[in-house]
């Protein structure tokens, strides 16, 4: 059998782009994605203290609008 001929046309030209290792870790980015996921009444996890104690951000941040007013409207109503 006779020897593919290479085509240096076909060879890898390396990494095209970013690599996912150059992500960068935003904070104000997660915690505004958590405010938004809180906000639709979603279970949140947040981290409290340094040493990595995590809580629920309704016990922290107490209930979202959307569900403290609609508590208040149920209590009211005939």
């Amino acid at each position: 059998m006779a020897k593919k001929k290479s085509r240096p046309s076909r060879k890898s030209q390396g990494i095209v782009g970013r690599p996912h290792s150059h992500r960068t870790y935003d904070p104000i980015r997660r915690l505004r994605n958590q405010q938004k996921a809180w906000l639709k009444g979603k279970r949140v996890m947040l981290v409290v203290d340094a040493a990595g104690h995590k809580a629920e951000a309704q016990t922290v941040w107490g209930l979202p609008p959307m569900l403290a007013n609609k508590g208040k409207n149920e209590s009211t109503g005939s």
